[in-house]
């Protein structure tokens, strides 16, 4: 009995069902397709356990989207973050990095082919402030050459008079690495320095 039980489903195939291919791009999504404008993926950099309603409850908290939101776990540490108007999103997204119990949460707009676990979550925008830079060494131009290794440029604060303590960009970094202290420059008048950085 267990022997032909064994046989009859070894001969049982799938494979052919399996194969087909169902087109859904001709098909209209409606509602779905706004939504997806207004929601962002986010993964907390957090390797031990933790209390997620905690997380959420706080996330609710501090963002205080004027017309809601709505968090859903994705798989451990991964969240969707649904809101309901661009306001709201965009306040989120122009205040990154945000962070929880001292943990970087990286977030990301998402695109409609995108699957939740694949969705890139490797960058995320940091201040950087640029200390002990010599006077002749300050202009924007200066700044620009000396973080070109460090990300992707964003922003560059004004300083208008060349005479504040640093100076403070706006770069996005890749999270997965570690984050330079500080660099050595020679400046215009031939001398080496270190120059400092500090993140926020």
């Amino acid at each position: 009995m267990e022997d032909e039980l064994i046989d009859k489903c070894s001969s049982l195939k799938l494979e052919d069902d399996e194969e087909n291919v169902i087109d859904l791009g001709n098909m209209e999504s409606g509602k779905a397709e706004g939504n997806l404008e207004l929601l962002v993926v986010g993964r907390l950099c957090m390797a031990r356990p933790y209390n997620v309603e905690a997380f959420k409850r706080t996330m609710l908290k501090v963002w205080a989207p004027v017309e809601g939101m709505v968090i859903r776990v994705l798989s451990p540490n991964l969240y969707g973050f649904q809101f309901f108007h661009w306001r709201d999103k965009e306040k989120v997204m122009k205040g990154r990095p945000w962070c929880w119990d001292n943990h970087l949460l990286v977030l990301n707009e998402v695109g409609g082919d995108e699957q939740p676990d694949l969705v890139n979550l490797k960058h995320s925008p940091f201040w950087l402030r640029i200390f002990k830079l010599p006077f002749n060494c300050r202009s924007n131009e200066y700044i620009e050459a000396l973080v070109s290794g460090l990300g992707e440029l964003l922003e560059i604060e004004e300083d208008t008079l060349g005479l504040n303590r640093y100076r403070r960009v706006r770069l996005m970094l890749d999270v997965t690495r570690p984050l330079r202290r500080y660099q050595r420059i020679k400046s215009r008048g031939g001398n080496e320095f270190k120059v400092e950085f500090k993140y926020e």
